[in-house]
């Protein structure tokens, strides 16, 4: 970004330089000699330049961004006009009365603030004809980079998911309670084809309505519940009027999965898991801190991370995660289309 600003820098000079040289060819400045009028073209040109570049530079600041090139070219042709006339129109009064010692002319001085008008816009034509080329191919780059990472999320989600760990513990749950109960038996394979359905159905999809989320975290979080019992509490909170926002899809699942895998369920100790809406319309997924101690080279947050770089590339808006010594919360931004 620096060599960038030297290097428009020093053409922005040499432009000043041989437009003030053209200038006096064009236009009649004083009856002075070439070089007379050249010098007084060139401080034209190094203050109608510098002043378009400075409101360019302003404007990209406020309204910086390809997607908001026609909010920023709304503001930035009035206030280059205006400014042009300004500064011209001042400078030609005072060339004629200070340094020629005439009655300013405006039937022949007319032509100077239309022929700055017309440069400054040609030069802020080129200025947001570069910025919009490099805000796409870094856009360009930014997609090539989110399908990478989509990848490799996608690749961890079923690398995660369809565990064989998580299908034969929930097998062996199943094996367990079918002579204990047959009723709780069928509606948990039931609940274990909804998880499965729901991961082959979604996976490849960026967003996905919160009510289905929900309906299949309950789904998920029931299977947990049956093999652990009364060592993992979950309570759910969530309004019905925010069931048609959306969130990436098996991102509450993902959390709750990591709660688990992270922290010790015991009798004594249940695990808790709260999901709710906070006073920031974000969905909450909160769970009691009790660490097991795991391996730093088994827990990467390869999860979490997929979490946020997804977020990056959907909305502006950021993942929040809060951490003390009783709790872990993340908090996921409802996103509304």
């Amino acid at each position: 970004m620096e060599k960038t600003f030297i290097k428009e820098k020093y053409l922005r000079y040499i432009g000043i330089i041989i437009v003030g040289m053209i200038y006096p060819l064009i236009i009649t400045i004083t009856d002075s000699p070439y070089y007379v009028s050249m010098l007084f073209c060139i401080f034209y040109t190094f203050l109608s330049w510098n002043t378009a570049y400075y409101i360019v530079c302003f404007l990209r600041k406020k309204f910086g961004g390809s997607y908001q090139t026609k909010k920023r070219l709304m503001y930035e042709i009035p206030l280059i006009i205006i400014s042009m006339f300004l500064i011209n129109i001042v400078l030609a009064y005072f060339i004629d009365i200070y340094i020629i010692g005439c009655d300013f002319n405006w039937a022949v001085r007319w032509r100077i603030p239309i022929l700055a008008v017309v440069f400054s816009l040609c030069i802020v034509s080129v200025y947001e004809s570069v910025y919009i080329y490099h805000q796409l191919q870094a856009s360009i780059l930014e997609s090539q980079k989110f399908q990478t990472e989509n990848i490799k999320s996608q690749f961890e989600v079923l690398k995660n998911q369809i565990d064989p760990h998580f299908l034969f513990n929930s097998l062996n749950t199943l094996a367990s309670i079918i002579e204990e109960n047959k009723y709780i038996a069928i509606n948990f394979a039931e609940k274990l084809s909804q998880v499965y359905r729901y991961i082959l159905q979604n996976k490849d999809k960026e967003l996905i309505d919160l009510a289905t989320e929900l309906e299949f975290v309950n789904s998920y979080i029931f299977l947990l519940k049956i093999r652990f019992e009364n060592k993992l509490i979950a309570n759910f909170n969530v309004d019905e009027k925010y069931y048609q926002t959306f969130v990436p899809p098996l991102s509450l699942q993902i959390l709750v999965e990591n709660a688990i895998k992270h922290n010790i369920l015991s009798s004594a100790k249940p695990l808790q898991i709260d999901i709710y809406i906070n006073e920031n319309t974000h969905i909450t997924i909160k769970n009691n801190l009790q660490p097991k101690n795991i391996l730093p080279s088994l827990s990467h947050k390869i999860g979490l991370d997929n979490i946020i770089k997804r977020y990056e590339y959907l909305t502006k808006k950021s993942v929040q995660i809060t951490k003390t010594n009783e709790i872990f919360e993340v908090n996921l931004p409802l996103i509304k289309i």
